[in-house]
């Protein structure tokens, strides 16, 4: 076992990593004054890591877990927790799944042992797994039930094909059907992989009994680190779905940056400004100037090699093409004449989200335990905000066409049938 002092990460106090034998992580993030804690492991494994016939794997093994798992029932899982004030979650992405807990600061050792025995000592029976892939294909539904969820399974679809990026995270009732317990044991034994995985616990505990929690119940054989995942191409193409609803939902997509680029800060800071709040250019405009749409915004998404820039709205049908030219020339003014008014609302916006995350022991396990996953750090707020502070005019001017100079543009529209494309209307000013 190793120790490394991580210096001060969000807060004012020391965090401290301790390795265990197996290569399993454990943070330390003290915070003085409160009397409860957060604890989030978060495993490097998810949808991304699946074979085609595999798709939706990862999301059934977290499920699958919490149906018994060391000496624990379903219900005895939760109820311990629970019984005692906590709460326990667990969530499934492409690149990372975690576990969460939290409660009072004399629960974290149980919640270590509870976690542990999720991630490695899961019971997997037959017929709890069979009932658990119909409550999926529920939970399947329930999401192409739901417009505005459904739309950015499409949109995966539209930047990615064919590659596991490209396919859900719930995967389909045809995936599911053939996942077995012995087969599904296996899968999980590979998933949830000790030296792939960073437990951080935020709040008011003591580093030794964390340590000590963690040892005895997270201390299992370790196993080699898996290898990276392919890197996907970005083949951007346009879906549209007609469905019988009112509204059309309306995405778009180009080709961001990865979570190592130097570019990140300045993307997320032009985004900000693109359609980040009732202030943005596409907020002002789509919705203040034309009502072309109620609610519309712009994101980041990054993964280890590659990311989107994208934007979501939601309009009438017969308003989509003029929307979507729309979009594409604010995105061509945004990264022709940037405003500095506009750079340091964004910068402000940006620079308060971080000091709320760091004051919810939640957000701070999760980005700690996030940072050192992905970049075998951990990141303190001056650092990023001098990275905030660092950009410049230049700086958006450069991604922005950076984003654009592809002229490619991946677009997923769910509703009513369109009298007019919008993808030519796309291609016509991408050109």
């Amino acid at each position: 076992m190793s120790s490394t002092l991580l210096g001060a990460p969000l807060g004012v106090d020391k965090a401290a990593c301790v390795t265990l034998d197996n290569g399993l992580r454990v943070i330390h993030d003290p915070m003085p004054g409160l009397k409860t804690f957060a604890l989030t492991a978060v495993v490097h494994g998810g949808a991304r890591f699946e074979a085609p016939e595999q798709s939706g794997w990862a999301h059934l093994a977290e499920h699958m877990v919490f149906k018994g798992a060391g000496k624990r029932s379903a219900r005895e899982l939760a109820e311990v927790i629970e019984h005692r004030g906590g709460t326990i979650n667990a969530s499934t992405g492409y690149e990372h799944t975690r576990f969460e807990v939290r409660g009072m600061a004399d629960l974290m050792p149980l919640a270590v042992e509870v976690v542990g025995d999720l991630m490695f000592r899961p019971v997997l029976e037959a017929g709890e797994l069979e009932r658990e892939k119909k409550v999926i294909e529920q939970e399947i539904s329930e999401a192409f039930d739901t417009p505005d969820d459904h739309v950015f399974d499409l949109l995966q679809s539209a930047c990615y094909g064919d590659h596991p990026l490209g396919r859900p995270i719930l995967g389909t009732p045809q995936s599911l059907a053939p996942a077995r317990t012995d087969a599904l044991r296996d899968y999980i034994a590979q998933l949830y992989n000790p030296s792939e995985i960073v437990l951080c616990v935020s709040g008011g505990v003591e580093a030794e009994a964390l340590i000590a929690a963690a040892q005895t119940h997270m201390g299992v054989a370790g196993r080699p680190r898996r290898a990276e995942a392919s890197p996907p191409p970005f083949v951007p193409t346009a879906i549209r779905h007609a469905r019988k609803i009112e509204q059309s939902h309306l995405t778009l997509a180009f080709e961001g940056v990865s979570r190592y680029d130097d570019d990140l800060y300045a993307l997320k800071l032009f985004g900000e400004i693109l359609g980040g709040g009732m202030a943005s250019r596409l907020f002002q405009q789509a919705r203040e100037d034309r009502g072309l749409a109620y609610s519309i915004d712009a994101w980041t998404t990054q993964f280890r090699d590659t990311g989107i820039f994208g934007i979501y709205a939601g309009c009438a049908p017969k308003d989509a093409a003029d929307l979507c030219e729309l979009i594409v020339t604010v995105m061509r003014d945004l990264a022709t004449a940037p405003l500095e008014a506009e750079l340091e609302r964004a910068r402000a916006q940006y620079r308060t989200s971080l000091y709320l995350h760091d004051e919810n022991a939640g957000q701070r396990a999760g980005t700690l335990g996030g940072q050192l996953l992905t970049y075998d750090r951990v990141f303190g707020i001056d650092e990023q905000v001098a990275e905030l502070e660092a950009v410049t005019l230049d700086d958006l001017k450069r991604v922005g066409e950076r984003v654009l100079s592809a002229r490619t543009c991946a677009s997923a529209i769910l509703g009513p049938s369109l009298k007019t494309d919008p993808q030519k209307r796309l291609e016509a000013i991408l050109a």
